[in-house]
């Protein structure tokens, strides 16, 4: 795809970062993981990933805690198990740890993007609602040292072309622009962009920002993105070579293309100042 390591930001379209038989070097919050051999990964597997739920829509919150035509399963109302329920108060937040659906198997990275969206929202308008995100529960994202995490907000959320003026998501505050950016929303969500190593899946913190309770509706994401399944490689002095990896050089298995590094959490860095 002609994809190279530059920062995804810039980049701006969801493409995979890597093609089969590449490698990967995989980062965690204190630097390259230690669990296996090495943090070097070939690439065995690429599977596209969208519509976890019906509707595409992952509910984090929801008054009631079930919700019609928006469960798991088509015809469910059943939600995951970790989703948060009941009345946001003003200044208040609702929790939704680690949620399993987007926990990975031995060895899987899953790369994503996604968009903030609600439905039915009574009491506050939808930009009143922030959310947070933890990368894995301890350590904040989209943030910086003095303000971690950062806040998502709906102001931020690019429409789907599907939205329309009178939808019960995103219309309260928002209408429809006099034409559709050449760009497809999944390119603009490049700012969501997050990687889940494994079962070191994020926190949501839902606050509610505006002078009422939240008392009815429901909050959730859209999720687009891939699936990587790793093979983790074994170093080998004959035939690694030294190659400019994460910041130094490394002894690194011969690659046809440039080493991509993958943080999948927030650098912590543990020095003083």
């Amino acid at each position: 795809m002609g994809y190279t390591d530059q920062r995804l930001y810039r980049a701006r379209a969801l493409e995979p970062i890597v093609a089969l038989g590449d490698v990967l070097y995989v980062l965690d919050q204190s630097g390259p993981i230690s669990k296996y051999d090495s943090p070097y990964f070939a690439v065995v597997g690429i599977e596209p990933v969208r519509g976890l739920t019906p509707h595409n829509l992952l509910i984090l919150w929801s008054q009631a805690g079930t919700l019609a035509g928006y469960g798991t399963a088509i015809g469910s109302t059943t939600l995951i198990p970790e989703v948060a329920s009941g009345n946001i108060n003003n200044g208040a937040f609702v929790e939704i740890n680690n949620p399993k659906i987007l926990q990975q198997g031995v060895k899987q990275l899953f790369h994503c993007r996604f968009a903030l969206k609600t439905l039915a929202l009574t009491g506050i308008k939808e930009q009143d609602l922030e959310l947070q995100v933890y990368m894995p529960g301890a350590a904040g994202k989209f943030g910086v040292l003095s303000a971690s995490p950062g806040f998502v907000n709906m102001v931020d959320q690019f429409q789907d072309q599907a939205d329309a003026i009178d939808s019960p998501a995103q219309n309260a505050n928002q209408s429809l622009p006099a034409a559709y950016p050449l760009i497809a929303p999944r390119d603009d969500a490049n700012l969501s962009e997050m990687f889940i190593w494994e079962i070191n899946g994020p926190k949501f913190r839902l606050w509610n920002n505006g002078t009422a309770a939240v008392t009815a509706g429901a909050v959730g994401i859209r999720l687009w993105g891939f699936r990587y399944d790793l093979a983790p490689l074994t170093p080998n002095p004959r035939t690694w070579v030294d190659q400019w990896v994460y910041g130094k050089i490394r002894k690194a298995p011969p690659c046809p293309n440039r080493i991509i590094v993958v943080p999948t959490a927030p650098f912590s860095a543990t020095s003083s100042f």
